[in-house]
Parts: C-alpha cells; structure tokens; sequence
C-alpha cells in the first residue's frame, strides 16, 4: 500500500506545485508542435493539402507552350525532330484534352479511336489525320518537308490546339436589384 501512495503524492507533485511544472509543459507542447509540423511538411512534400495545391494547368497552356519551344527547329531545318516533337505534342494534348490514349498508339489505330469519340467533330478529325499522316511521312522516310512546309505543320497543330480548347465557364457575377 505504501508504494501506491508514493505514486499518488508524485501526481500531486506535478501541476503548478511542482516547480519544472512550466518547463515540462513547455517541452510537451514543443514536442507536438514539431510532431504536427513534420506531418503537415510530409503531407505538403506528397501534394496532399489543398491549400497549398496549385489548380492543375489546362492541357492547351502546356501543349502550346511546347510548340512554342520547338519552333527554331524549323529555322535550324531539323525536321525529323521537329516533326517527332510536333507529332507527340499533339498527341499528348489529346490524351490530356479528351482521354484518347493518342501517344501509345499508332496513327492509324488512334485516328479509329478518334472516331469513335463525339468529343472531336468531323472538321477536326479530317485536320488531325492530315496532320498526323504528314508527319509520319517524314518520320518513315516517306517525304521531307522545306521550312515553309514545316511552319505550316507548326501552324495546323496551333491551330487544332486552339481550335479544341476548352471553353472557359465565364464566371461573371451580376449584381441583382436588392430586396
């Protein structure tokens, strides 16, 4: 019985009595401070806190800024290059834009699956497969194409990229009469 009251009187012992009292305290609540600011440092490293998640960029934005960084290979004439980074750019977009799996597939097979989708109109699918098909002509060896030739590529996939964007939801806020 003796040693329960020892451990009765020690828990008396700790509390504004006890004169480390502030100091334990302080180191307790120290302790969970660093505890709950590794987990919200691990939650933020893995993206998973929505107030500090960054609206995903649409599927245009990054597809155009990529063209944009790959127009001086028409000025430096590597068309094979420009033609496989045009080519997969725009196939990219698509995937992001309207959930064809464009870049595994071949022309022919995703043009099929293109089709098959109502998200692209007739108008789009007939500049798609031309645009398409004229890449794969220089990337087989088919043809070559001389710089105006390449800008007007450049041009057709900027184009259809525009063309398929997104609509913007306006969001306009039209103050009512009050009541």
């Amino acid at each position: 019985m003796n040693d329960s009251r020892d451990i009765i009187e020690n828990l008396r012992m700790v509390g504004p009595g006890d004169p480390w009292w502030w100091a334990k305290a302080l180191l307790v609540l120290a302790f969970a401070a660093a505890a709950l600011g590794f987990v919200v440092w691990r939650l933020y490293k893995k993206g998973k806190l929505p107030f500090f998640q960054h609206p995903p960029v649409p599927p245009e934005k990054t597809a155009l800024e990529r063209l944009a960084a790959i127009r001086h290979l028409i000025a430096e004439g590597l068309v094979r290059e420009f033609v496989r980074e045009a080519s997969d750019i725009l196939r990219v977009y698509i995937e992001a834009r309207f959930g064809l799996h464009a870049p595994r597939l071949s022309t022919e097979e995703f043009l099929f699956e293109a089709e098959q989708s109502p998200q692209l109109d007739a108008a789009h699918r007939a500049r798609l497969s031309e645009f398409l098909f004229a890449c794969d002509r220089v990337k087989f060896a088919l043809g070559a194409l001389d710089a105006p030739q390449m800008e007007k590529l450049y041009q057709s996939a900027e184009n259809f990229i525009r063309q398929t964007t997104a609509p913007l939801i306006a969001q306009s806020y039209a103050p009512g009469p009050l009541e």
